[in-house]
């Protein structure tokens, strides 16, 4: 038992990193989470960070569904698109931004525009958005972002901006701030060869989304391999070859956390 649960926490705890790690480093993390998190060990956090339970594919989530129907993100869809490409010039720093145009908050951004007279987002409405307008016309003068920047949004962006306006341009507070919320796992029907692959809800959003882009999941790593993670990881040095023999030669049901236990323990 505690051996799924642990497995479940180490599940879980590497896809949260997995989206945040780029902000913050392993130490952050192993010390933020299970403060949180209570049920959560801080070994299952850190080991899930830095080494992961499973070898193979990592998903994007930065892009929308191409589903017209789906709910488009702030946080998740149009905040990365905004950061790449149009907060250097109207980001929160109003002292930097150009055209008295700031987008890092539905206040200025829906704000009237006091050099074009026109307001860069209107929620629900497309044509009045200075913003659609500038990222969609074909004039060189007026495209957002200019051609000067080295910058230019792909038509998948621009949709994605579209749809996020017209279902209401709603903003999100950022990730650390917002209140944690149940999402319902999916429901799925694996293929034959991921029957056995989700042991968990974690498992079951990441193989939905696998299946979904007709990609197989990626088998577990084997014993080696996850004894070299780990021995990496946790203490920075490689697991010697008798430690890899011991390791790979218990078949125990708990064995994998031993294995964590001791590492952290040395």
């Amino acid at each position: 038992m505690r051996h799924r649960q642990i497995r479940q926490q180490i599940s879980f705890a590497s896809a949260f990193s997995s989206a945040f790690s780029p902000a913050f480093s392993p130490a952050f993390f192993a010390a933020f989470f299970p403060a949180f998190f209570p049920a959560f060990s801080r070994a299952a956090f850190l080991v899930a960070f830095v080494a992961g339970s499973r070898a193979g594919n990592t998903l994007s989530l930065t892009a929308a569904d191409s589903n017209a129907n789906a709910t488009v993100s702030y946080n998740r869809d149009v905040r990365p698109i905004l950061s790449e490409n149009c907060f250097n010039c109207h980001g929160a720093d109003k002292a930097k931004r150009k055209g008295d145009l700031g987008l890092t908050s539905s206040k200025d951004a829906q704000a009237l525009n006091k050099e074009s007279s026109r307001h860069a987002i209107v929620p629900g409405d497309l044509k009045k958005s200075e913003l659609i307008t500038r990222i969609i016309t074909s004039d060189v003068d007026d495209v957002m972002p200019p051609p000067k920047s080295d910058k230019k949004l792909t038509p998948a962006q621009i949709d994605i901006l579209q749809r996020w306006v017209a279902q209401g341009a709603e903003y999100e507070p950022h990730w650390s701030y917002a209140a944690i919320r149940d999402v319902p796992a999916p429901t799925i029907t694996p293929t034959i060869t991921a029957k056995n692959w989700a042991f968990n809800d974690v498992d079951r959003f990441i193989l939905a989304r696998l299946e979904k882009e007709g990609l197989p999941p990626s088998p577990e790593a084997d014993r080696p391999t996850l004894i070299r993670r780990l021995s990496l990881d946790l203490t920075g040095l490689p697991p010697t070859p008798a430690e890899v023999t011991a390791f790979v030669a218990d078949r125990s049901a708990t064995a994998y956390e031993t294995l964590v236990d001791r590492l952290l323990a040395s």
